[in-house]
């Protein structure tokens, strides 16, 4: 799902096989961003954040990758 105040943003619940559990990936511009995975439990959510960027520096908006954490944390949480 896209964020209504930023649509470059999208959410996107799927199921990774380095998972046991449902994963939420947070794109920008299409690019994966960050993940986070429920396998330690849903009080112990991990985030991993995608940094293979070939010497390059990606800025994305702060506020816009807040809110898609929140929602990428409502959407896992249930």
């Amino acid at each position: 799902m896209k964020l209504d105040s930023n649509p470059d943003f999208e959410i996107l619940g799927f199921s990774d096989s380095r998972y046991e559990k449902l994963t939420i990936e947070i794109q920008y511009k299409g690019e994966s961003v960050a993940q986070i995975n429920q396998d330690q439990g849903v009080d112990k959510l991990e985030l991993e954040v995608f940094a293979d960027l070939n010497n390059s520096v990606l800025k994305i908006p702060l506020a816009g990758f807040l809110e898609s954490m929140i929602l990428a944390k409502r959407s896992i949480e249930g």
